[in-house]
């Protein structure tokens, strides 16, 4: 475990390298099916999605527009290392339970994927093309660099720059266009209607609608987490978050 997490970092402030003496193969991992969320929990939770982030970065390129496009190759190479250090016990779980697991897995990688790309343009962004962004070749460069430049691209730029927290709340707790409990269905409701509450509040200001802000409204704040969205890295804060910003 310790070579795969001195890969390198999650995207945030802190190396993963600093708690590999705290691993062991086959760290044991939890999912949640109480809640119907299906994602890792309990002590392993960080690693696990850091692992698989290290994965994704290592074997997937950054170039597709969506998880989905991935070729199976590369995402089994990607999702791989959670079998390979982690003890994903299935006798824990019933079948149906551990066919939703699995896909709790992909929803993981996927996330990572995104973040990766975002880090990806983010960098082309700030620092332009002529370096190309890590560890990446040349051939892999350049088809982002295609990419970032397509108009299909600029124009996903221009209306979303940040991620709908509270639609990424429903592709989380959604298998197969079907809420997972009647309380995820609840909560999204709730959180839609404060979110257009607060729009019509804001539009004589043309003030900026905070995602973040509505989410904790509606579910309550956990210590180091943004519910619905997971553990805040050092360094952020919620004014860096999901917006959306009222026009003429």
């Amino acid at each position: 475990m310790a070579d795969v997490l001195n890969h390198g970092g999650d995207g945030g402030d802190e190396p993963l390298h600093q708690h590999a003496n705290r691993l062991q193969a086959d760290c044991q991992t939890y999912f949640d099916t109480k809640e119907g969320t299906y994602l890792h929990t309990r002590e392993n939770q960080k690693y696990l999605s850091r692992v698989v982030g290290t994965y994704v970065r290592q074997f997937v390129h950054p170039y597709f527009d969506r998880w989905a496009n991935v070729p199976e190759e590369q995402k089994a190479r990607a999702t791989g290392c959670v079998y390979e250090f982690f003890d994903v016990n299935h006798r824990r779980y019933s079948k149906a339970d551990y066919k939703l697991i699995v896909d709790g897995i992909e929803d993981t990688a996927a996330r990572r994927y995104r973040q990766y790309k975002a880090n990806v343009n983010a960098y082309i962004r700030d620092k332009g093309t002529a370096v190309p962004y890590r560890c990446l070749t040349a051939d892999v460069w350049e088809k982002c660099i295609e990419r970032s430049s397509s108009k299909k691209f600029k124009s996903d730029r221009q209306t979303q720059d940040w991620p709908s927290v509270i639609e990424t709340f429903k592709v989380n707790h959604q298998r197969n266009s079907d809420w997972v409990n009647k309380r995820a269905a609840q909560d999204y409701e709730k959180m839609v209607e404060e979110r257009e509450e607060q729009t019509q509040q804001a539009s004589s200001s043309g003030v900026a609608v905070n995602e973040h802000d509505v989410v904790l409204k509606v579910l309550g704040e956990r210590k180091g987490h943004w519910r619905a969205v997971g553990r805040v890295l050092r360094g952020t804060s919620r004014s860096h978050s999901s917006t959306t910003t009222l026009q003429d």
